[in-house]
C-alpha cells in the first residue's frame, strides 16, 4: 500500500517508492512505428517490465490508438495494438468522475480533451507523462520527453 504523500506524488495524496510513468498516445505510436525516440521509449517500457518503474496508461489512450490504427491500417491492427497494451505490465487508469472533472479544469485552448484526460490521469497517480507533446507541462504535469 502506498504511503501518504509529502513529495513526488500527484493529487491522489499517495506516494510510491518506485518511479511512475504514464505513456501518452504519441509514445505508443512512435514506439510501434519505430520512429525517432522509440529507443528511449523502449527503455522506459523495459524499466516497467523489470519493476524498476510503475507504468500507466489512461483509458482514453486506448480509444485514440484504436481510432488511429483503424483509420490508418485496419481494425485487426487496431485491436492487436490495444491488446498488446492491455496484456502488458502497464496499469490501466479508468476515467473516474474525479479525473473527468480535473481534466475539465485542466483543458486549455489548443489542448484536446483527450490530452487533458491523460494529464489528469497522470496527476491522479503521481506519474510523469512520456510524450513529445510539450503542452503537457502547461497543465502542471512532469514530462519525460523523447526526440
Amino acid at each position: 500500500m502506498p504511503e501518504p504523500c509529502s513529495k513526488r506524488c500527484g493529487r491522489s495524496g499517495t506516494m510510491s517508492s518506485t518511479a511512475r510513468l504514464l505513456f501518452d498516445t504519441h509514445a505508443f505510436l512512435a514506439f510501434f512505428s519505430r520512429e525517432e525516440g522509440s529507443e528511449v521509449i523502449r527503455k522506459f517500457f523495459e524499466s516497467v517490465q523489470s519493476g524498476e518503474t510503475e507504468g500507466f496508461v489512461a483509458t482514453i489512450t486506448l480509444t485514440e490508438l484504436a481510432y488511429i490504427y483503424a483509420r490508418k491500417t485496419d481494425a485487426a491492427t487496431a485491436r492487436l495494438r490495444v491488446m498488446q497494451i492491455q496484456n502488458s505490465k502497464l496499469n490501466l487508469i479508468p476515467l473516474s468522475p474525479e479525473i473527468a472533472v480535473e481534466a475539465g479544469m485542466l483543458k486549455q485552448s489548443g489542448i484536446s480533451v483527450a490530452d487533458a484526460i491523460i494529464a489528469s490521469s497522470a496527476i491522479s497517480v503521481g506519474a510523469a507523462v512520456v510524450t513529445n507533446d510539450t503542452h503537457f507541462s502547461t497543465m502542471g504535469v512532469e514530462v519525460r520527453g523523447y526526440p
